[in-house]
């Protein structure tokens, strides 16, 4: 049977469960076990500690007993304190030396005529001396001055003696008469004993205990080698911790790696303490083996009940085998073989009559699948072909006509799917003019690409008739809302740039406000939107006009960017659009990137990684670059009122300028009366109610042309619109809208524009050869 069957898994997944609910039963043993073994172990090693406590506290009570008896003998006889001191001495072998100090100039002294002290020497023998005549003063020792201030007797520290080399441990007790304290009587202490008391206690095997003074140095130890030193570092760190709430003076260890208990139990009248050590590793010794026992036992159970299991499933299964062959057969093609007879009709007989059923049916949609197949293969086909007529709509993305030397552009579309409801176009109209647009048809796929095939079509037809952009605008509103009964729409962003001023005009159809930056941060132009096209044929467009600066750059963009979602579905935003702007015109001093649609498509793929394309996009940038008005030269800029005699006085300063430019005498003559017959007619039509307004020039010389802005801020007046006059009556009324005075405005300049928006007027005039030879008269 091969390891990747089903039958060879199944046992395996019973086995893997079987032993999963044997180990998780078996730990949870484990663990309540070995709880209550380590409960057990607490209460006899507190027990231990506590015993161990008690029989350090009775050896210590005879020596603080003996030591008080003698404080009370001495006081009244201190003639006899060497003799009852020796006496002491002799009768307790714990003691190493006794000391009856009194105090310097009392009484007591006095009369006892010395301090004396009884020493027990190595060899048993009792020595004594009289303190008085030791080289350092006694009455200046740490144990003299703390023993005359303890009524009921004290212990001091452990002490090395020098002389005797050992360690030794001293008691006092004070001698009082007549409430006053007249001596101390001192007693030292050998610590040999202790190591007595541990050995007497028999402890369990594995298990450590010691004697500890409030220094951290080991009186007693188990291990001899250790007493006198001090305990290490980190023990002492883990003893000062409090104990475990549920142990009473219980302290978990860790000594280099080994995990242990320890419990202490001080000794009263002392800041000593007496410690039991416990390591881990004895305590669940006796659980660990059963255990072991237990799992030896539970794994060969489970190697049985595997045995059984995989012969059951293995006989239960076999007729499985014979249909994964027979699938392998159809997976090559072959429909045409016999299936295992079905003797049983549980889910394996169910699934052979499934299988048969399946096999005649597998035939009949194998001929549905290639036929819709080449269906697919033929709509794959036609979606190409329509991305190629779509993409064939669009201009090339770097406009390079000669005549728009002043400007460049870069644009980028980026559909969705094959094809898509975006769109951009731009393409020059008569005077001077360049028309650019981007919009976004509210669909997606094929109906938004015949929809965007019809909106550039008839902006490309009408935008010769359209004097402003808003004026485009109403005319591909009027047309697109005729027999939309789908009710599609567009939203659409239009403009209109005069290429030799700058002067740029844009109408918003529902669209998204452009991004316009420069000399400053990138900012949104506040361009007020309309309705989108398609839907309303009375609806209008407010138009803003704008004058671009030598290095401003125009973005106009679908929602595509600002819509375009990260894998965590945060937008792209306008805010971040702002702010990568600004990185790309920071960047842009000649070594950094030039287009910044391209630049801007580049971040909108890196932000939406992990997510995808999820709406069209689409991106226009025109950038002024100012090159051909920087070889003109500014003659005039003049802002006054629309009134008669401004008129006149302006146009005397008109004549005077250009003579003095070397313009010829029959030009100065032409720009004269052409701007005498404007502003009087924008005084004459254009001041309604008498109301005050303003008339604009700006006049300058561009390659050996005078070229003239007129800008009035009063009701509309466009030349344009009438025709040539009849030769017959008055052609000289000025009275009459389109008399001869326009006709010779026509006539005496070489091109003449005129727009109007929410601003006023707006009129381009342009006189050629201004000079003789090039240059002035």
């Amino acid at each position: 049977m091969s390891l990747r069957s089903l039958a060879w898994r199944l046992a395996l997944w019973v086995l893997a469960g079987a032993a999963l609910v044997f180990v998780a039963s078996g730990y949870l043993l484990f663990h309540l076990v070995g709880k209550q073994l380590l409960q057990q172990a607490q209460r006899e090693s507190a027990a231990l500690a506590s015993q161990g406590s008690s029989l350090v506290q009775l050896r210590l009570n005879d020596i603080t007993n003996t030591t008080r008896v003698l404080a009370a003998v001495i006081e009244p006889r201190p003639r006899n304190a060497a003799s009852l001191i020796h006496d002491a001495l002799a009768d307790n072998a714990d003691l190493a030396g006794l000391a009856a100090a009194f105090v310097p100039g009392s009484t007591a002294a006095q009369e006892a005529g010395q301090s004396p002290f009884v020493d027990r020497q190595s060899d048993g023998t009792l020595a004594h001396r009289d303190l008085f005549k030791d080289p350092q003063p006694y009455w200046n020792a740490t144990w003299f001055q703390q023993g005359l201030v303890c009524n009921q007797g004290c212990w001091h520290p452990v002490f090395w003696s020098q002389s005797r080399h050992r360690l030794l441990v001293s008691y006092s007790a004070p001698m009082q008469a007549d409430d006053n304290t007249i001596g101390v009587v001192n007693a030292d202490v050998t610590l040999d004993w202790l190591q007595g008391v541990l050995l007497s206690m028999h402890l369990p095997a594995g298990t450590h205990a010691f004697v500890m003074d409030q220094q951290g140095r080991y009186l007693a130890n188990d291990a001899v080698e250790q007493v006198g030193k001090e305990a290490q570092t980190t023990l002492l760190s883990q003893l000062s911790a409090p104990s475990l709430p549920e142990y009473a003076n219980a302290h978990r260890l860790n000594l280099q790696g080994e995990r242990a208990w320890m419990y202490d139990q001080p000794i009263a009248g002392t800041q000593w303490k007496f410690a039991v050590v416990v390591p881990e590793e004895l305590i669940y010794a006796q659980v660990r083996h059963a255990f072991m026992s237990v799992l030896v036992l539970g794994a060969l159970t489970i190697l049985l009940l595997g045995l059984i299991v995989m012969i059951t499933i293995r006989r239960t299964l076999a007729p499985l085998g014979v249909l994964a062959e027979r699938a392998e057969l159809v997976a090559r093609g072959a429909l045409d073989f016999a299936l295992p007879r079905v003797r049983r009709h549980d889910e394996v007989g169910r699934l052979t009559h499934a299988f048969d059923r399946m096999r005649l049916e597998l035939a009949a949609h194998l001929e549905e699948l290639t036929r819709v197949a080449q269906e697919q293969a033929r709509l794959a086909s036609e979606l190409d072909i329509a991305q190629q007529i779509q993409t064939a709509l669009l201009p090339g993305p770097h406009y390079l006509d000669a005549r728009c030397q002043n400007f460049e552009l870069f644009a980028v579309l980026k559909p969705a799917r094959s094809v898509g409801g975006d769109l951009y176009s731009y393409f020059m109209l008569p005077n001077q003019r360049f028309c650019f647009m981007v919009g976004d048809v509210a669909d997606k796929g094929i109906p938004a690409a015949l929809f965007m095939a019809r909106t550039i079509t008839l902006a490309k037809a009408m935008a010769s008739r359209a004097q402003s952009p808003q004026h485009l605008l109403q005319l591909i509103n009027d047309e697109l809302c005729r027999n939309n009964d789908s009710c599609m729409f567009v939203t659409l962003l239009c403009g209109f740039l005069d290429v030799a001023t700058g002067y740029m005009t844009l109408a918003s159809a529902g669209h998204d406000p452009p991004v316009l930056w420069g000399n400053q941060a990138p900012r949104w132009l506040p361009v007020t939107s309309g309705s989108a096209l398609g839907l309303d044929e009375a609806a209008s467009f407010p138009a803003i006009r704008v004058r671009l600066k030598p290095g401003d750059t125009l973005l106009m963009y679908t929602d595509g960017v600002t819509e375009a979602a990260s894998k965590t579905l945060e937008q792209y935003g306008g805010e971040r659009l702002l702010a990568r702007l600004g990185q790309f015109h920071d960047a842009t001093d000649g070594t950094g990137p030039r287009d910044p649609t391209k630049f801007l498509v580049e971040d909108i793929e890196a932000f939406s990684a992990g997510h995808g394309q999820s709406d069209d996009i689409a991106l226009l940038a025109l950038r002024w670059n100012h090159a051909g008005l920087d070889k003109g030269t500014l003659m005039l800029d003049l802002v006054f009122p629309a009134t008669l005699e401004k008129v006149f006085d302006t146009l005397n300063l008109c004549a005077e300028t250009l003579h003095e430019a070397g313009i010829r005498t029959d030009v100065r003559a032409d720009v004269r009366l052409v701007l005498e017959e404007l502003m009087v007619n924008m005084v004459h039509h254009g001041n309604l109610h008498g109301s005050e307004r303003t008339i604009g020039l700006r006049m300058m010389i561009i390659d050996e042309a005078v070229l003239v802005e007129l800008n009035h801020d009063g009701a509309p007046f466009d030349p344009l619109q009438f025709g040539s006059p009849t030769l017959t009556g008055d052609l000289a009324d000025r009275e009459d809208d389109g008399g001869l005075g326009i006709h010779l405005v026509r006539a005496m300049s070489s091109e003449l524009n005129y727009t109007h928006d929410e601003d006023g007027n707006h009129l381009q005039l342009r006189f050629a050869n201004p000079t003789e030879h090039g240059h002035g008269t």
